[in-house]
């Protein structure tokens, strides 16, 4: 499966293009609690509750 486009609203960043897409060789998505339930819990906008297991 290709990446998909990575949109970033993070103007001060040096990997945001135009205002709207990184350009980062990765990216790093951290949560802010134990257990991530809700996308405020996390730093990540389409963050959505799964089951928990590790997708490989």
């Amino acid at each position: 499966m290709a990446n998909p486009k990575v949109m970033c609203n993070v103007v001060e960043c040096k990997y945001n293009e135009a205002a709207k897409v990184c350009h980062a060789g990765e990216i790093q998505v951290t949560k802010h609690h134990a257990e991530a339930r809700t996308t405020e819990a996390t730093d990540c906008s389409t963050f959505e509750f799964g089951d928990g297991k590790e997708k490989v």
